[in-house]
């Protein structure tokens, strides 16, 4: 990261936050959802109130919120939900209101109840607006005919706006309380040590992994843009376009396809319709709120999938900068340890300041966790992948250092490449892998692989063999893989692991989709005919270099 340290140093507070702001969200979430608690939405928000005031008390540093803010927005683009774009900008302007507020009244109690009641109101806001985004124009008739039949029956005059002004205040009061308790939760205290443990948030295999098109995410960014600005559509046309977009989106993305299973959304959404052509005398502009909100509900969550394509992310990585998405990677990196640390929900709720202040007391020790940085070779067939490996494996031993792992050796019959064999670097044992026909006992591709390669790259992949090693090669990482077989689980315990380097070898045509189901955030990637073994190493010895972790 090309920052100055305090850069970078902020940056990893904010990480730190985000990472429990997400983290308690999606702890105490659960335990509501189970619950069946009211006001779920609120007491959430509240949580990352205080979360984001206690942090500030612990870190009062100019920038700090906001960040924090938009790292748990974006930690929410790889969640298993389908609806995302709408949390994840309501999370983002809940940070930058609290930023905003501290920067105007300072970070003192009068800034932080400011911050906590901006933030709190936003959820009003945004609710407000999704419904004037989903629903069209016919949402605020809507609103003026039900207040005006609402007098009618209480024989109660009054402003047009006073209901709306109630509800804004009751929810800045909510936002000081979250506020207060964040203050009290940053009282003075001992750090407390981490616990290792507790199940990861994002599987690294999980997620909407699939199919991508950039060219389809500009379509489905013109279809809901299109969507929005429909309203002079003739009623026939308006259903007929919005339900067939509506279904394909349902059809080829999996995250729209999950929303079809939530009975409680369509009831809520037919519900709202019919209300509006009761209060509105015309079942026609209902029928059009429904469809609208129904294509456009499916077109976020197809546009939310797209988003994970990896070639867009490093499009917006190189217009955002490395900073924002190497913290980002850190972020998800203390995610298992802040879940294994984390009170439970229903202590959240019965003793919020104690299990809040027990959060952020352990905040500290997360800035200092190192990660394994990834390099990665790739290349076509045939193209001296697993020689460009050979060779930097054998630099790293000939330098007085330890490498582990697996390199697939090449077996030839002519010019025709008739399998592997598979050297383990930690022993220097060779085992026949996988042959062409006949060969072994599991197929994946055009070779067949052997039960005893398999183990014997397993045992070479082990955390006993790669526990006190320099660099860890994992050569190659191909379909097998990218289905769950061959060293995927062994993968999954490196990358989720502290310690010594890894080197991946896959085939050029594979890179992306690699890098999708691990999300992968690589130190470099090297290219054969490109990279020789002396550049590689130069490359790869700082973190080589680095001292290993101890715990």
């Amino acid at each position: 990261m090309n920052l100055p340290a305090c850069g970078a140093l902020l940056w990893r507070k904010a990480a730190v936050l985000g990472s429990l702001w997400a983290a308690s969200e999606i702890l105490l979430g659960s335990f509501l959802k189970n619950a069946h608690i009211p006001f779920a939405g609120l007491l959430l928000t509240g949580i990352g109130i205080a979360i984001l005031v206690a942090g500030h008390r612990l870190w009062p540093e100019r920038g700090l919120l906001w960040r924090a803010g938009l790292i748990c927005a974006a930690m929410k683009s790889v969640s298993p939900s389908a609806v995302l774009l709408s949390p994840m900008v309501a999370i983002f302007a809940e940070g930058l209101l609290a930023e905003a507020a501290v920067r105007l009244l300072g970070g003192n109690l009068a800034g932080y109840l400011l911050a906590g009641g901006l933030a709190m109101s936003w959820g009003l806001i945004h609710k407000i607006g999704k419904l004037y985004l989903f629903y069209g124009p016919d949402s605020l008739a809507l609103y003026v005919k039900g207040l005006e039949k609402l007098r009618a029956c209480l024989g109660q005059p009054g402003g047009l706006w006073a209901p709306l002004l109630a509800v804004l205040a009751a929810y800045f009061l909510a936002g000081f309380a979250a506020a207060l308790l964040g203050l009290r939760a940053a009282a003075d205290g001992e750090l407390v040590p981490l616990r290792s443990g507790g199940a990861e948030l994002f599987p690294r295999g999980g997620g909407a992994a699939g199919y991508y098109s950039a060219f389809f995410l500009l379509l489905h960014l013109a279809a809901v843009a299109g969507l929005m600005v429909s309203g002079r559509l003739p009623l026939p046309a308006f259903l007929g376009l919005s339900l067939v977009y509506g279904c394909v989106c349902a059809r080829y993305y999996r995250r729209s396809a999950a929303l079809l299973a939530k009975a409680g959304l369509w009831t809520g959404i037919a519900a709202v319709s019919l209300l509006a052509g009761w209060l509105l005398g015309d079942w026609g502009s209902g029928l059009r709120m429904a469809v609208r909100a129904f294509a456009l509900t499916l077109g976020f969550a197809a546009v939310a999938q797209e988003l994970l394509n990896p070639r867009v992310r490093r499009a917006l990585e190189l217009r955002a900068g490395p900073a924002f998405f190497e913290t980002l990677e850190y972020a998800f990196a203390t995610l298992p340890l802040v879940l294994g640390s984390l009170p439970s929900g229903r202590d959240m709720l019965l003793r919020p300041a104690a299990s809040l202040r027990a959060i952020i007391s352990r905040a500290p020790c997360l800035l200092e966790r190192p990660r394994r940085r990834v390099f990665i070779i790739t290349g076509g067939h045939g193209s001296g992948k697993s020689t460009l490996a050979a060779a930097l494996a054998g630099l790293i031993r000939a330098g007085g250092q330890k490498p582990a792992g697996i390199i697939a050796k090449g077996c030839w019959e002519g010019r025709t490449r008739s399998g592997f064999d598979l050297l383990d670097l930690s022993s220097g044992a060779s085992t026949p892998l996988c042959r062409r026909e006949p060969g072994g006992e599991i197929r994946a591709g055009e070779f067949r692989f052997f039960t005893a390669g398999l183990a014997a790259g397993r045992c070479a992949l082990s955390p006993e063999k790669t526990a006190s090693c320099d660099a860890v090669f994992v050569d190659e990482i191909g379909f097998l893989e990218l289905k769950g077989g061959g060293w995927a689980p062994q993968l999954e315990n490196l990358l989720g692991e502290n310690g010594a380097p890894v080197v991946l070898v896959v085939r050029d045509y594979l890179l992306d989709k690699m890098i999708a189901r691990w999300r992968i955030k690589p130190a470099a990637v090297w290219k054969t005919g490109e990279t020789s073994p002396a550049a590689a190493l130069a490359a790869i010895r700082p973190a080589v270099d680095l001292p290993r972790p101890t715990c």
